[in-house]
């Protein structure tokens, strides 16, 4: 499993959605901070309210200019939302346009860490 490369705070609707496996696309604006992430790395998501934490391995990377392009290419059932009009609505309430020109923004494709563990084959040791 990789090593934590990014702690990001959120809302407890979005944490509930990305801790019951719901989200399986993180969106943002693109800033600085999350130019350093790569495929594998592991995401830590904080419950803004509570602290409460979950891990998620990034399994890929998508950049938009911004938004609305987003969420015409996105299935919004992989962002945890009905339709695409949820989305814009939410995203509209949490981020300015500034914001988003600024940035651009991103999709991280998340899921639970995997695994790794030892197998024996022939009596030899080898990961999986």
């Amino acid at each position: 499993m990789g090593n934590i490369k990014q702690i990001i705070e959120v809302y407890p609707f979005s944490y509930n959605k990305i801790l019951g496996g719901q989200r399986k696309i993180d969106i943002r604006p693109y800033s600085e901070r999350l130019h350093r992430l790569r495929v594998g790395d592991i995401v830590e998501y904080v419950n803004a309210e509570t602290q409460s934490r979950v891990a998620r391995e990034v399994k890929g990377i998508a950049l938009f200019q911004n938004f609305d392009m987003l969420i015409k290419v996105l299935p919004p059932e992989l962002i945890g939302y009905h339709s695409r009009e949820e989305i814009r609505l939410r995203i509209e309430r949490m981020y300015s346009k500034e914001e988003q020109g600024q940035y651009g923004v991103c999709a991280l494709f998340i899921d639970e860490p995997s695994v790794r563990r030892m197998m024996k084959v022939n009596n030899l040791e080898r990961t999986a």
